[in-house]
């Protein structure tokens, strides 16, 4: 069998039981946004990695190395992000190729550095290696949250309403451009690169949303609104339907489906990385934390629901329901 066969999530799901070696003091493992440890005292650790290679995630002509530094730490952070946490420490690891230039590496760490430093994580340490080929960067994140506030992916009910907290579809338009090195206006370019080379973590939000009692669940949409729609739907045994209408196309995203011929309803769902947060609310409650949430100058876009069953669907502005699955991102099957 080979990884294609199964997926990325299908390697996950074979793996994960052979995770918890020692039961005690694990909340949750393998298959949320955070690991999540039970320590002395009100709050639960968050633990969460990732990892960036050449090639596979970046070029480096694409950006500056303190454009790809900040990226490297801003994913990890997301993750903190979905769990309703504060961050705490980073540790960095890097394979190196022969011949980088020091200098490019001291740029890497500036753009870690000052992301950082806007939300008072320390960078304390990590491992250096040398790297045959590519440049592989591994970001590990350390963060804290309240027992009572912790937010999984799990814990969706039915009749809950979906909310994201931001813009879809521009990262994958963004990367798009660069692949194809598209040439576009530039109030339509510069925007998608934006989200796609610097996409910012849902911090504040996700602290928001875990403080307001409203928030049932949550993930950060990484691998594309279908797949992580998918993964809370999963774990929590519901399905789905979106409201085309209600999905956030912006102006730039317009914008570029109208100059290549694509449908932004289409990138929206099988795009990534634009790392808002996907949250299940409360019904009672989603209306009145939308306007709590701009009141503070946050975006909560209202999308969809959670129902009892299996599957996802999306309701067409015409009023046609069209059932769709996962198809974001996979590593082993792109």
């Amino acid at each position: 069998m080979k990884l294609k066969e199964i997926g990325e999530f299908g390697f996950i799901d074979r793996i994960a039981p052979l995770g918890r070696i020692r039961a005690e003091g694990v909340v949750k493992g393998i298959g949320d946004d955070c690991a999540v440890v039970s320590i002395d005292g009100p709050d639960y650790l968050l633990v969460t990695t990732d990892l960036l290679v050449e090639r596979v995630h970046f070029l480096m002509d694409w950006a500056p190395a303190e454009v790809i530094g900040r990226k490297a730490l801003a994913v990890n952070l997301s993750d903190i992000a979905a769990c309703g946490g504060f961050p705490l420490d980073a540790f960095i690891s890097l394979a190196i190729p022969e011949g980088l230039d020091v200098e490019w590496l001291d740029a890497l760490y500036q753009g870690m550095h000052r992301l950082a430093d806007s939300f008072q994580v320390n960078l304390l340490g990590g491992d250096t290696t040398g790297s045959k080929s590519d440049l592989v960067i591994n970001v590990a994140v350390t963060g804290r949250v309240s027992r009572n506030e912790v937010l999984f992916r799990h814990t969706a009910r039915e009749g809950d309403v979906i909310a994201v907290t931001g813009l879809l579809g521009e990262s994958a338009a963004g990367l798009d451009i660069l692949l194809r090195k598209l040439q576009l206006p530039a109030d339509v370019a510069e925007p998608l690169l934006t989200a796609h080379l610097e996409p910012r973590p849902h911090l504040p939000e996700g602290r928001f949303l875990a403080s307001s009692g409203a928030c049932t669940a949550a993930i950060d949409v990484s691998d594309g609104l279908s797949s992580d729609l998918g993964h809370v739907c999963q774990d929590s045994g519901l399905a789905a339907v979106v409201y085309e209408d209600r999905i956030p196309v912006s102006p730039a995203l317009a914008g570029f489906a109208d100059l290549t011929g694509k449908d932004p309803i289409e990138v929206t769902l099988s795009g990534g990385e634009d790392y808002v947060l996907l949250v299940a609310l409360k019904r009672d409650m989603a209306e009145d934390l939308q306007r709590r949430a701009v009141d503070q100058g946050m975006q909560l876009q209202l999308i969809g629901e959670f129902i009892a069953g299996r599957g996802m669907e999306l309701v067409r502005r015409n009023g046609t329901r069209k059932p769709f699955g996962p198809r974001g991102w996979d590593h082993f099957r792109a």
